[in-house]
């Protein structure tokens, strides 16, 4: 049974809470005066949260047509929230309150959300809330909504309803294992020493290198430190149940790799943005049911409702 979106923060509505939490945070990553700077940022960081969560509970009561502004704007106020747990100067100047995203302003004809994309501009939210919460530096890359949608595993049974698209094997995570049907090697073309040192190449996914990867029954196990986690760039894929998938092809061109938050981000940005100044095309779609991209929306929207505070939610308490 999904957790009542309060329950999610409930602790950090105590600010004597916030304020030990804010200062051993801070006292972590060896910012000076750490107990200071907590009591500083203690209410912006719970009205950041408060406000999120306002947002979220006016898009789940919402018609569709309203929903990606509200869930964009919600996610971003939580966001700011986890920031000021690693930046307690946030923010510092007007560079990190732009969005740091763009989109194709005018929507050629024939146009198709799986086929558009976002760009990740030098500045601003985005940008800085990878390098904070994630430690990651990016360019100036662009993603294709089809690939940002293929990377939440939540979706991957529509692209298999209206494309005949399977996209993932499921694992079965046992403690120290991480399990998968043995075929998967021949989707990757690879040997098992061949997949160790693909899965090496993310540091965050988990592998203990001390362990053999072992085929045996039809099974692939692979040996992990820890379970999983969306909070990180890894092969694997967590559902909202917690269930584990990794995608069936290995296809560097469209690799996203991004934590989910960061995906979410992209996803819920531009459909604010189509929702805000591309009125016509976004009232046919919800109207006429015209074409593929429908079903991928409002799907996707009711995935992130649930999914964006608990994601947050991990990342502040560390689950």
């Amino acid at each position: 049974m999904d957790k009542p979106l309060a329950e999610h923060f409930l602790p950090f509505y105590s600010a004597a809470f916030t304020r030990t939490y804010l200062t051993e945070a801070y006292e972590q990553l060896h910012i000076p005066q750490a107990k200071a700077k907590s009591y500083h940022t203690c209410y912006s960081f719970i009205y950041h949260l408060q406000q999120g969560e306002l947002y979220l509970k006016q898009a789940h009561t919402s018609p569709v047509e309203l929903k990606p502004l509200l869930l964009f704007y919600g996610f971003i106020q939580l966001l700011k929230a986890c920031i000021l747990t690693r930046d307690p100067d946030y923010p510092q100047n007007s560079d990190v309150l732009a969005h740091g995203v763009s989109t194709r302003k005018r929507k050629k004809a024939a146009y198709c959300f799986l086929d558009d994309e976002v760009k990740v501009q030098k500045n601003g939210l985005f940008s800085h809330l990878l390098d904070k919460m994630f430690h990651m530096k990016h360019g100036f890359e662009k993603y294709q909504m089809r690939t940002l949608l293929q990377h939440i595993a939540d979706l991957h049974p529509l692209f298999l309803k209206l494309y005949k698209q399977d996209l993932s094997y499921k694992g079965t995570f046992s403690g120290s294992y991480l399990t998968f049907p043995s075929k998967l090697l021949d989707s990757y073309h690879m040997t098992p020493n061949r997949f160790e040192q693909y899965i090496e190449a993310f540091p965050h996914s988990g592998y203990n290198p001390r362990m053999r990867i072992t085929e045996e029954a039809e099974l692939l196990s692979i040996p992990l430190h820890h379970s999983p986690s969306s909070l990180v760039v890894s092969p694997w894929l967590l559902d909202h149940a917690g269930n584990i998938y990794i995608l069936k092809k290995r296809n560097d061109k469209a690799q996203c790799k991004l934590p989910e938050p960061a995906i979410h981000y992209l996803l819920l940005y531009n459909l604010s943005m189509i929702s805000r100044y591309e009125a016509e095309w976004w009232g046919e779609l919800i109207h006429t049911f015209n074409g593929a991209d429908y079903p991928f929306i409002r799907h996707y929207l009711t995935v992130a409702e649930k999914k964006l505070p608990a994601l947050i939610a991990n990342f502040l308490l560390k689950e």
